[in-house]
């Protein structure tokens, strides 16, 4: 860790300190399942199921889970467990990888562009997942998931032998899973199974929809009526009464009955095929659900504790079971699994080992990514603050067409100079000329002892290069003796400028300072053209570029991230905190807002650390902002299908 980062963790206080430390450092690993062996590893994903809604978890209204309850008194099971977003997109590839999505960049499943395409984030391929870690020990690797955001071509793939994504119902994931199971050789194994069934619109067999809920009518919330219901609820044109209510809270707790039934029959198939003993089977969901406790019904719109708190059971045969009360987070799984299964642990990862050091505490860290916004949240102890960064309206539009502002297009800017040295764009427009035309800077050369400089950078210009223009010389050399506005065709390296071809312009002409060229690399908040770094910030206009659509692109999250919350205070983003004592309140139901930002106290501390923590996985991002795939029509209805496309 950098002296500068370290020196960032001691202002946080011990306790916070130590536990943005250990996000970014490496974790001890404990023991393997058995001295010589490697185990089988099932891991079981139950989309959209809140932690509350478990019977280990204290829920008795309906018995949802018997027969993971049976599993969680012989396993470890973790009672306090956060991720890292509230929806399936971006909380799937942090437990897979073992990032947070600050650092995997997949925030979005299916964003409307400034283009007006529609595109999805990719999972890239610089970033290893359980399945490849796996593979590369010698484990077969299958996967049997239903989630249209979990399609193969999103990088979720990366490391499975199998993978199918359109395996159907948990029943049918089951038969899917124990097919395979029959074919297996002498070599461990990994499967990953993604079951969707307590997703709405609750997809599954009529017996089971109706187990609690007898003869009620379900049709608000099921078939082709329950996308009309959940948008009315949501927009407030139809309350949910105590009736409407009961029947969405039966066949909830109905559809998550149906996940733990097939759940109890493979388990029991792995007993008949003398596998329990050899396999660890670990338990999680993505992330919850809400049932209009904040004004809304479903999920993927923020970070309160129904949308984050998720279940976690880990059953390692040989093991003791244990009820863990320290907080945790899913980026915790990776380090937890690979340890367990008696792998080598990648110190890279910002998760901790939870059996190696089930005690050791440490903040936990959300985000979301809305198309309007981004929010995060940073949870220690009882206290959580998040915050909510939102463009300036002014710049929503240009922050959004700076979105085709990519590797591969030419671009013609306005450049300013700063203090330090450093180039800003002030604007761009699209320059139509060949990608491969040279480099072009336009501005005023201005004389020094060692020769001059063109936009506070040293230009060489080259014997025999060609000059032209009003203020070109008959004969003999050009005198760089006073200031002159030239144009020069010229390429960057070591720091100066090497020009090859000149044009000079009459004394009298007026100032300009502009480049031309192909960007060659894209940042949070610069480009790169020719090797120049340029920056780019809330001021930079873009020019010629159709706008349809103003969505907040991942680089303006990333922009929020890298300069902090003082950066994007001068960029003229407006912030939003909300302070919660979730030992007091757990139910989040007496939040402060704050349109200030807060000067003391827990709140304050809170601030500074999610600061120091963002800039910090930033810097090991893995993502472009241009990286992404563009939606078809067949994923757009899928996706549809599912709500998330209107």
């Amino acid at each position: 860790m950098s002296g500068r980062a370290t020196s960032a963790l001691r202002l946080l206080g011990p306790g916070l300190a130590l536990g943005l430390a250990l996000l970014l450092s490496a974790c001890d690993s404990s023991a393997p399942v058995r001295a010589g062996s490697r185990p089988n590893v099932l891991l079981i994903c139950l989309d959209t199921v809140r932690a509350d809604h478990l019977g280990t978890y204290g829920y008795d209204e309906f018995p949802t889970t018997p027969h993971l309850d049976a599993l969680a008194d012989r396993s470890t099971v973790f009672l306090d467990t956060v991720a890292t977003a509230g929806w399936t997109k971006p909380s799937v590839p942090s437990f897979l990888t073992g990032t947070y999505p600050a650092q995997h960049g997949v925030y979005e499943g299916s964003a409307r562009r400034a283009s007006g395409a529609w595109s999805s984030d990719v999972l890239g391929s610089e970033l290893t997942t359980l399945a490849e870690r796996f593979h590369a020990e010698g484990y077969d690797t299958a996967a049997f998931v239903r989630n249209a955001q979990l399609r193969a071509g999103q990088g979720f793939e990366q490391g499975f032998a199998l993978y199918q994504d359109e395996a159907g119902d948990a029943r049918r994931i089951r038969w899917q899973a124990t097919d395979w199971l029959l074919d297996r050789g002498e070599d461990p194994w990994f499967l990953y199974l993604h079951l969707l069934d307590a997703h709405m619109p609750y997809d599954i067999p009529d017996d089971a929809a109706t187990r609690f809920s007898g003869d009620a009518d379900l049709t608000p919330f099921r078939g082709s009526a329950w996308r009309q219901t959940r948008d009315q609820l949501n927009d407030g044109e139809r309350p949910l009464d105590d009736e409407l209510a009961e029947t969405l809270a039966e066949l909830y707790a109905g559809s998550i009955r149906f996940m733990d039934e097939e759940i109890g029959q493979l388990l029991a198939h792995l007993a008949r095929l003398e596998l329990e003993q050899d396999t660890i089977v670990c338990v999680v969901a993505d992330h919850g659900e809400e049932f209009l406790e904040h004004g809304r019904l479903g999920h993927g719109h923020g970070l309160w504790e129904n949308l984050v708190q998720v279940g976690w059971i880990l059953h390692v045969p040989g093991r003791p079971a244990s009820r863990e009360e320290t907080p945790v987070g899913l980026v915790d799984l990776v380090p937890s699994l690979i340890a367990a299964a008696g792998l080598p642990v990648d110190e890279t990862l910002p998760g901790v080992d939870r059996l190696a050091h089930p005690g050791l505490r440490r903040p936990r860290f959300s985000e979301h990514k809305a198309p309007d916004s981004y929010l995060q949240a940073l949870t220690d102890g009882s206290h959580k603050l998040m915050r909510r960064f939102e463009p300036p309206p002014r710049a929503l539009g240009e922050i959004s067409a700076l979105t085709a502002v990519q590797p591969g297009t030419r671009w013609k800017a306005d450049v300013l100079a700063e203090p330090d040295g450093a180039l800003r764009i002030a604007r761009l427009r699209p320059d139509d000329n060949d990608l491969d035309d040279p480099l072009e800077l336009k501005g005023v050369a201005v004389p020094t002892a060692l020769g001059p400089r063109l936009l506070g950078l040293d230009l060489e210009v080259l014997e025999g290069a060609e000059f032209y223009g009003d203020g070109a010389p008959d004969r003999g050399p050009v005198s760089w003796a006073a200031e002159r506005l030239v144009k020069v065709r010229a390429t960057f390296a070591d720091g100066h400028l090497v020009a090859t071809k000149v044009k000079l312009y009459a004394a009298d002409a007026e100032p300009e300072h502009e480049l031309t060229g192909t960007v060659t690399a894209r940042g949070s908040n610069h480009i790169e053209i020719g090797g120049l770094r340029l920056g780019l910030d809330g001021d930079t206009r873009v020019e010629g570029v159709d706008v349809e659509h103003d969505p907040m692109t991942r680089d303006d999250g990333a922009f929020v991230l890298e300069p902090g919350l003082d950066g994007a205070l001068e960029a003229g983003f407006g912030v939003q905190w909300t302070v919660l004592d979730l030992g007091r309140d757990p139910g989040e139901t007496e939040p402060l807002i704050l349109l200030e930002r807060p000067t003391s106290g827990e709140a304050r501390r809170l601030d500074e650390a999610l600061d120091a923590l963002g800039r910090q996985l930033l810097a090991r991002r893995s993502w472009g902002n241009g990286d992404g795939s563009t939606l078809d029509a067949e994923s757009l209805d899928d996706l549809r299908a599912l709500g998330y496309v209107r």
